[in-house]
């Protein structure tokens, strides 16, 4: 399974969104916002999230969420964080984010008829129990 732990270069929106466990509409607000939060685009023009940005995006979380800060206090505190534990937090959090297993169609139809048999199984189990 692939996780975050390899080097990417960069991340799309929704890669973003799982790992800070945000929303992709508050990360595209957050941009208006806070002007510390700038990702870059590529030539389709669709988010290029770096992993500044990502570590950008948590410090604004933790303001705002975990502290309790409004986002215009956020914004200036923003500005005297000291950058490595931005970069710590950043790092934690993509060595974290396992993303989900790929649900193939076939093992959904393998579950849903082990399922099916064993409730097969446990009917007769107690159909024998009645002749006994």
């Amino acid at each position: 399974m692939k996780t975050f732990e390899t080097k990417k270069l960069y991340y799309s929106i929704g890669e973003v969104s799982k790992i800070v466990g945000l929303p992709a509409y508050l990360l595209r607000a957050w941009e208006d916002e806070f002007p510390q939060l700038a990702p870059s685009r590529n030539s389709k023009g669709n988010r290029i999230y770096m992993n500044k940005d990502i570590a950008t995006i948590l410090s604004i979380k933790n303001l705002v969420y975990e502290q309790g800060y409004t986002a215009e206090r956020a914004k200036s505190l923003m500005l005297n964080e000291p950058k490595q534990e931005i970069e710590t937090q950043s790092h934690d959090a993509l060595k974290a984010y396992q993303p989900p297993p790929k649900s193939t169609r076939a093992s959904t139809i393998v579950q849903r008829e082990r399922k099916l048999l064993l409730e097969i199984k446990q009917e007769l189990e107690s159909l024998l129990e009645r002749f006994k």
